[in-house]
């Protein structure tokens, strides 16, 4: 079964179908994506009445009972939502995303990494690093982005047999087959996740999330500093993703959170909260978007720094 990440990746490859294919305005592109969305959720129930896993058709459905509901996992956060809707707000050109691009990337170096959460933490930039070179269809970027990801897994234990998406990401790119790079991308980074989510890898998942999440901030807040207006600068709003991810950093065992890049970044995030808990048809200020532009990419660059 695909995992709710894939069928973000799948869904997204849909959507930019139907932009290459036809002259429809956003709004009815937004809506297939949305459709789309409703179709993969509405999938797995029709696949298991066909398999009868759900008994009778005609028994009913059992009661809720809250004891029992799961909260699910704290997904990978992918800025991919946010560059849309700048790009509808904004009309911003490849050129636009690739200067950000250029500014914003980071190297690592994954050899001079020193212990497994500041890897966690730098493998979540690269990942989103990824994703803003897609946008950018830059494919030397791609290209290194892809191995420094492979690197960084690597080094937290990934196998090579895991990370064999890696090279057809690579090869999909030389060739500017761009669809078939963001599907191949979507599921190196699940496959990722699917390798760091058992037993006591499962520590790291939170730190991957989180210098993911920030690098999306810094890419995001860069684009609305430069193009400010309260439209665009309500696309930061987000106070129940970052309260999400303060939780999930705050479970993290002591000695992790007592690593310097963990303190560090965990100690602006209610700072972040402040300038994000805005209402939902809020805006934020030039200047505390510039605010949030500085803190993400101060704390960007102690994850991606050497020792």
């Amino acid at each position: 079964m695909r995992s709710v990440f894939e069928d973000i990746m799948i869904a997204f490859i849909e959507f930019s179908c139907v932009c290459a294919l036809s002259n429809c305005k956003l709004v009815d592109v937004i809506l297939h994506l949305h459709h789309a969305f409703r179709q993969r959720a509405l999938a797995g129930f029709f696949v298991a009445l066909a398999l009868g896993t759900t008994g009778s058709i005609a028994q009913e459905k059992a009661a809720f009972d809250p004891k029992k509901a799961e909260i699910a996992p704290l997904g990978l956060p992918s800025p991919f939502d946010k560059f849309l809707g700048l790009d509808q707000t904004l009309h911003l050109t490849k050129a636009d995303w690739k200067a950000a691009y250029d500014e914003i990337s980071r190297f690592v170096d994954a050899s001079k990494l020193s212990n497994e959460s500041d890897a966690a933490l730098a493998l979540g930039v690269k990942i989103v690093d990824g994703v803003m070179a897609i946008k950018a269809r830059d494919v030397n970027g791609l290209n290194d982005c892809s191995r420094q990801i492979e690197d960084i897994a690597k080094k937290l234990g990934v196998t090579p047999e895991e990370m064999s998406r890696a090279k057809v990401v690579r090869g999909h790119a030389n060739k500017n087959e761009w669809l078939q790079v963001f599907m191949e991308l979507g599921f190196l980074q699940t496959d990722i996740m699917k390798s760091l989510r058992a037993g006591s890898n499962a520590k790291r998942r939170p730190l991957i999330i989180s210098g993911g999440w920030m690098q999306g901030l810094h890419y995001t807040s860069h684009v609305i500093a430069k193009h400010h207006s309260a439209e665009s600068s309500n696309f930061l709003r987000e106070p129940m993703l970052v309260k999400a991810i303060q939780g999930e950093l705050g479970a993290l065992p002591a000695a992790i959170k007592a690593q310097p890049k963990v303190a560090a970044l965990i100690a602006l995030m209610p700072s972040i909260l402040n300038a994000v808990n805005i209402p939902i048809e809020g805006s934020l200020s030039k200047e505390v978007v510039q605010k949030l532009l500085e803190t993400s990419g101060e704390i960007v660059d102690k994850i991606t720094s050497s020792p």
